[in-house]
């Protein structure tokens, strides 16, 4: 019996693989290895959704839906951790936040100011990670519908 990974019809690799391509992206870009709009991040930034997109085409599923937004939520998460751990290194590896969270984070008293930027980064890394799994959960959801049967 093939195991699945929770509230998805994907096995557990599958999740695993998936979850972990979007990884290097996050972690070379806030590392200042990778600058972005350049070909090489965009190549670590569109590859992963490429493959999550054939899988999501080409992939009988159960839970099309379901499974991409496991994935986004996982995604999210892997967002989450590698900024915030990233963070508390500070600038020593080169980390660097986001202009926007700078200028969010200005808004607000100094006591309460890095709260508001990692608050602000925690809620724009749920929309990106979750989002990406809607988007690319209704495509999956479409193509087992248009698929023959």
């Amino acid at each position: 019996m093939k195991r699945t990974f929770a509230f998805t019809s994907m096995p557990v690799w599958l999740v695993l693989v998936l979850t972990l391509l979007m990884v290097p992206r996050t972690l070379l870009s806030d590392l200042g290895i990778i600058i972005a709009e350049t070909p090489v991040y965009y190549f670590f930034a569109l590859t992963p959704y490429a493959v999550w997109l054939g899988v999501a085409i080409f992939r009988k599923s159960e839970k099309p839906f379901s499974d991409f937004l496991v994935l986004g939520a996982l995604y999210s998460l892997t967002l989450i951790l590698i900024h915030q751990t990233l963070w508390n290194s500070g600038t020593s590896l080169g980390h660097q936040l986001p202009q926007s969270a700078i200028d969010f984070g200005a808004r607000f008293d100094p006591p309460l100011r890095e709260l508001a930027v990692r608050g602000y980064t925690i809620m724009i890394s749920l929309a990106i990670g979750v989002g990406s799994g809607v988007v690319i959960g209704l495509i999956a959801a479409a193509a087992r519908y248009i698929r023959p049967r």
